[in-house]
């Protein structure tokens, strides 16, 4: 005759294999531990900021800062909106451009604009850290010769903020991986728990004779004789 589970059973018998599910959710955890730090290359990423300004109408002071400062007097919206046209054409062009290629290839770069702005994000990831800053950086170094290739002197790329040696790596994130494994862990525990209530064809007890057989315990008999200390039967 099946067994009929309710949820009140399935909390009762994962609290009777809490032991096996801490066990195995833990083991899964380390598992994703030992994955992550020696089967997975750590990669690193950093990235230089560029400046590319349309025409000379407006100058920008970035040596004595890493933020650019424009005189109020100097900028007219016009300035700033073919300035950001021209940003979004540089990240595209920077791209495509042979000169630009041969440097890139093989190497993971992305050029982007800045939200609303006409600065260039240049970000690389090696799994090198040194590798990756200087790629950034001789691709920003790069990008005023390609400009002026194309747009002679109708404006100007200047560099802001030189990439920097990452100190740590950007991925793979070994906490996220220990989640993962602890959780693929925990339901592979409660999987388990789950077959071995379904395989159990012993008749506990109590309510479990009563659900079987819907006949009611009035009494149980203790078995003193049995071996290991009394035994209900």
């Amino acid at each position: 005759m099946n067994k009929q589970i309710t949820i009140a059973d399935l909390l009762k018998m994962f609290l009777q294999h809490i032991r096996l599910i801490i066990i195995v959710t833990l083991v899964g955890a380390l598992l994703a531990f030992l994955y992550v730090t020696y089967m997975v290359t750590p990669m690193y990423s950093t990235s230089a900021l560029i400046l590319v300004q349309n025409g000379n109408t407006f100058e920008t002071d970035i040596a004595s800062s890493n933020t650019t400062t424009i005189s109020d007097e100097k900028v007219n919206m016009n300035d700033i909106s073919s300035s950001q046209m021209l940003a979004n054409t540089c990240s595209t062009l920077f791209t495509v451009d042979p000169d630009m290629k041969s440097i890139i290839s093989g190497a993971s770069i992305s050029i982007s604009v800045v939200e609303d702005s006409y600065f260039l994000r240049i970000s690389s990831t090696s799994p090198d850290p040194h590798n990756a800053a200087n790629i950034a950086n001789l691709v920003a170094n790069t990008a005023p010769h390609v400009f002026k290739k194309y747009f002679g002197d109708a404006g100007k790329v200047d560099t802001v903020e030189e990439a920097s040696v990452p100190s740590s790596p950007s991925s793979p994130d070994r906490a996220r991986y220990v989640m993962i494994g602890a959780l693929l862990g925990l339901v592979l525990s409660l999987v388990i728990s789950f077959l071995l209530e379904i395989v159990d064809t012993t008749i506990k007890p109590g309510d479990d004779l009563y659900k079987q057989y819907q006949i009611p315990v009035f009494a149980e008999i203790i078995d003193f004789e049995s071996e290991g200390g009394a035994k209900k039967k």
